[in-house]
């Protein structure tokens, strides 16, 4: 197996790109070709590999392989294949790549997304949610944002960050990220934004408590490619690594730690030979806030409960600088499914060759910067992909790979829930509007068995961390109520105790 490196890279602005999706891939693959011209001279690829989500789904469109080859004018025989892994899509198409550049080939892949274009906006969640077990979503967790929004209460009880603290982290990100966005000229959301709009509900509207629109990524259109080759250029494709988990959110332990992004941190690390605190750069998945902190915790890039320190901070376990998310992510590119993973490493690519405002912004510096690390999953943590670029020539080098400075599952002492419960209890809960313009109140309960389970609370009153429940008709649905709790006025409620008048 021999070394892969990165020629040429590229991408198409992100945003309301309403070509044809073949078109819209193709186009992305001649700017990468266009691009290697400076790394090498070999520009006929030995096979393509087409990441793309959902295109029958969202852009109406089978055949890629065709469509994408005749408009490249690729040899007929040219061997295509498709990669479709949820949202980690792009990352995905990218592993296999190197797998093929490794045994030799030069290998074009290409990662796209046409969200917007052929469905109405409302029925782009509902799409997004099959990356959600279809059980899940027939109890009530229909949408993407909700299982983000436990998540986020699951972090925020576990590690004692307060409701106010959540929201000017989550604020400072948008500042921070924005900022970056502002200088990519590939990134959608460009503007800065304020703490006064940032509270505005009308402006940052609520999507699942505790996440507002500003705390989501956008779904819009993009594609990016890279051309990979075994003959060595500047940049040298170290390792991509991925891992999966049960996609069920109720057969989860936890969901402050994703095992997935562990297991295939862990395989990237060893076949890298490199130390989490030996990387300077990062392309973090933040399709929701709350991501890149458990994200960084779970590949042992922060302690547990640090995640959202090292991400404002951008200091690593050892104290020492480094930089992330510095294209903007994807709250400023946006979030095409099937290319964000890509895109990625296209961004680590650029930061590594100090091109266009990496280069202001990093000045000299980026000289010395050697490693880059991105962090693509698919749902919450069904699929995660671990990837690994550096300098073909580092200024740095390696300390040796130590088995203790490796990620590791999460241990029992950050459960908040460890003992089984004398009756069913609120884990964590919140509320979202559905596609239909309904309130949903949906939960994680843990039963007395110590299992985990989807509910969905007939009364918004009914949400409360912590408390115990009681269900209703549990053999018609999966409603429920918080123990005690009585609906109705003051009044009906004396009537219950008022004594009968006595018939004359």
């Amino acid at each position: 197996m021999s070394d892969v490196y990165v020629a040429g890279v590229s991408l198409t602005p992100f945003g309301k790109d309403f070509r044809p999706i073949g078109v819209i891939l193709a186009d992305a693959c001649q700017k990468a070709l266009q691009n290697s011209h400076h790394y090498t001279l070999d520009l006929v690829p030995d096979c393509l590999v087409i990441g793309s989500m959902d295109p029958i789904g969202f852009a109406r469109q089978t055949g890629l392989d065709s469509l994408v080859g005749i408009e490249m004018k690729l040899a007929r025989d040219t061997e295509v294949y498709h990669v479709e892994l949820g949202s980690a899509t792009g990352a995905a198409a990218v592993e296999l790549g190197k797998r093929l550049a490794s045994s030799g080939l030069k290998v074009l892949v290409c990662f796209g997304e046409k969200m917007k274009g052929k469905l109405k906006n409302e029925d782009i969640p509902s799409q997004i949610s099959t990356v959600i077990a279809e059980e899940e979503r027939e109890r009530g967790l229909g949408e993407m944002p909700a299982v983000a929004a436990l998540a986020s209460y699951e972090y925020m009880d576990a590690y004692k960050v307060s409701e106010k603290e959540f929201r000017n982290i989550c604020y400072e990100m948008s500042v921070k990220y924005l900022e970056y966005g502002a200088l990519n000229e590939y990134a959608y959301f460009r503007q800065p934004v304020t703490r006064k709009e940032y509270d505005d509900p009308e402006i940052n509207r609520v999507i699942a408590r505790p996440l507002t629109k500003y705390d989501c990524s956008g779904s819009y259109n993009g594609a990016g490619a890279v051309y990979l080759t075994p003959d060595p250029t500047d940049i040298k494709l170290t390792s991509v690594k991925s891992a999966f988990d049960h996609i069920k959110i109720a057969e989860r332990k936890t969901l402050i730690s994703m095992e997935a992004a562990v297991i295939a941190g862990r395989k990237c690390f060893a076949e890298a030979d490199l130390n989490p605190h030996e990387i300077d750069l990062f392309e973090l998945h933040d399709a929701f806030k709350s991501v890149p902190w458990i994200a960084a915790e779970d590949l042992a890039l922060a302690e547990r409960g640090e995640g959202h320190k090292f991400v404002l901070e951008e200091k690593n376990i050892k104290g020492r600088k480094v930089y992330i998310n510095r294209s903007g992510g994807f709250l400023a590119r946006t979030h095409p499914l099937g290319a964000s993973g890509g895109a990625q490493l296209v961004e680590l690519v650029w930061q590594l060759r100090g091109h266009d405002q990496y280069k202001d912004m990093f000045k000299e510096g980026f000289k010395n910067l050697n490693y880059g690390l991105w962090f693509n999953m698919s749902g919450f943590g069904n699929t995660c992909i671990v990837g690994i670029v550096e300098r073909a020539g580092p200024t740095q080098k390696r300390e040796g790979l130590k088995e203790e400075n490796l990620p590791r599952s999460i241990p029992d002492e950050y459960f908040i829930y460890k003992k089984t419960p004398r009756k069913d209890r609120i884990v964590a809960a919140t509320q979202y509007t559905s596609p239909e313009d309904e309130q949903v109140n949906v939960a994680i309960i843990q039963t007395r068995d110590g299992d985990f389970r989807i509910g969905l609370a007939r009364d918004p009153q009914g949400l409360k961390r912590g408390k115990y429940i009681k269900w209703i008709k549990p053999e018609e649905g999966p409603f429920f109520v918080r123990e005690g709790y009585i609906k109705g006025k003051l009044s009906d409620l004396f009537k219950l105790f008022r004594r009968p008048k006595k018939e004359k």
